[in-house]
């Protein structure tokens, strides 16, 4: 369109001025005449060549409206009239979860079944596209399971107020989301009423010391842009940090140390290690084996699929060899 447009303006300038040199060959015209016109042509031609660019602008506002029209016509998300109190997570059960994604042929999971209690660290582990994420998406409620039940403490997730399962939620994921502005800025994101003794305490659960120690106005030193800058590990723990300040119950980490040095994701992990404790559940998502070996249950994921065999689960009481293969 602006190549047709710029085109078109052109070629009628060009006109213009050609028929102006005619009229002034032919003597109707004088110079004077003629420089005057040209003057006036570019008043004329200006806001053609600028209508352009208007319409472009145009269009694509009409479609960026129509989109977020959309979005606030979306359907909201369902919440029950009568929600059963939660009260505290101790207890998270998959009963034959199974979830399908609207274009896809295959389930993302399929009779997922497994029971974690307070105090547990259960990790899931397997390659990727075999569900892990979308089994994340289904354990804080962001998927309804197409199949099954997904219960805590014993109550059915279609029964209770997915609000107030959140408030009880800590969940780093993989892309540590920090905001440009202070460590303290980046931490009362999740509790507002934090004082600086619970952010110090929540860092030095994190392992952030060596970034405390490098910051020159400690928690109202800016990071990112214009501040200190902070490596992969460093946001990891400030998401850890995070995390932990809301003192939930139910801490997720989806796959927090996949895109970390081996180095950093070992002091990752120890971090990890250090915060799980018998007060919260502890859910780990990784790709390999390695990273979660400190977990009390480990459940393979191949496919969408996990079985209760005990050649797909891992326990304390040590790996189980069936055949050729060691689990």
């Amino acid at each position: 369109m602006s190549f047709i447009q710029g085109t078109t303006v052109h070629f009628l300038r060009t006109c213009v001025v050609f028929t102006l040199y005619y009229f002034l060959f032919e003597g109707k015209i004088i110079v004077g005449d003629l420089l005057t016109m040209v003057f006036f042509t570019f008043f004329i031609f200006g806001p053609l060549q600028e209508l352009g660019t208007f319409i472009i602008a145009l269009n694509e506002t009409k479609v960026s409206m129509e989109n977020f029209k959309e979005l606030l016509n979306a359907p909201k998300e369902y919440r029950p009239k009568d929600a059963v109190a939660l009260g505290s997570i101790n207890a998270l059960q998959f009963s034959n979860v199974s979830f399908k994604h609207k274009t896809a042929k295959h389930n993302a999971v399929e009779d997922i079944n497994f029971d974690i209690k307070q105090g547990e660290t259960v990790a899931f582990v397997g390659p990727s596209g075999a569900g892990k994420t979308t089994l994340v998406k289904l354990l804080v409620g962001l998927y309804p399971p197409e199949k099954g039940n997904v219960k805590y403490n014993e109550i059915d997730s279609t029964k209770i107020d997915l609000l107030d399962l959140r408030k009880q939620l800590g969940f780093v994921t993989q892309d540590a989301q920090l905001f440009s502005g202070t460590i303290k800025e980046n931490l009362l994101f999740v509790k507002p009423s934090a004082t600086n003794e619970e952010l110090l305490e929540v860092l030095q659960k994190a392992s952030c010391e060596k970034l405390l120690a490098r910051a020159e106005n400690g928690l109202n030193s800016t990071i990112g842009e214009g501040g200190i800058k902070v490596s992969g590990g460093e946001k990891q723990r400030l998401s850890i940090a995070r995390a932990i300040l809301r003192n939930p119950n139910l801490l997720i980490f989806d796959e927090a140390t996949s895109a970390l040095d081996s180095i950093t994701e070992e002091e990752i992990n120890t971090t990890i290690r250090n915060i799980s404790d018998s007060n919260r559940i502890t859910v780990l998502i990784a790709h390999r084996l390695s990273t979660v070996m400190h977990a009390d249950k480990i459940f393979v994921l191949e496919q969408g699929k996990s079985s209760n065999k005990e050649n797909m689960k891992i326990t304390r009481e040590g790996p189980h060899i069936d055949g050729e293969n060691v689990w």
